[in-house]
């Protein structure tokens, strides 16, 4: 895995610095939390069939809107993902793939840590 930090806090405060609302980062990191395990899912059922263009799409999908959310570690693990599956390489692909749930844990609870919830 990435020796990268979990999160680098800074493209979300530049939110913040731009004048966006504060409840706008909570209602990212809720997309996060619906999205990401929807899109997870979708991978892992390309992987299941062995399909590793559409796998590859999914991983650069998400590895988009991680970037965005500043999640490095996470983006890391998706882009190598991205890049075995791109490779024709399934099994290093489902190997990477294992990460993923922990990946998912780990990036949430640096987005909840760094930007928790306001009144």
């Amino acid at each position: 895995m990435s020796d990268r930090p979990i999160l680098d806090p800074q493209p979300l405060r530049d939110l913040l610095e731009i004048g966006a609302p504060a409840s706008l980062l909570q209602e990212l990191i809720a997309l996060y939390q619906e999205d990401v395990p929807f899109r997870l899912g979708r991978l892992e059922k390309a992987l299941g069939l062995a399909d590793l263009t559409a796998v590859a799409v999914e991983a650069h999908t998400l590895k988009g809107a991680l970037g965005s959310l500043g999640l490095q570690r996470f983006m890391d693990l998706m882009a190598s993902l991205e890049a075995h599956a791109r490779a024709g390489r399934l099994a290093e692909t489902q190997a990477l793939a294992q990460a993923l749930p922990a990946a998912y844990t780990e990036a949430l609870q640096g987005l909840l840590v760094t930007f928790p919830e306001t009144d």
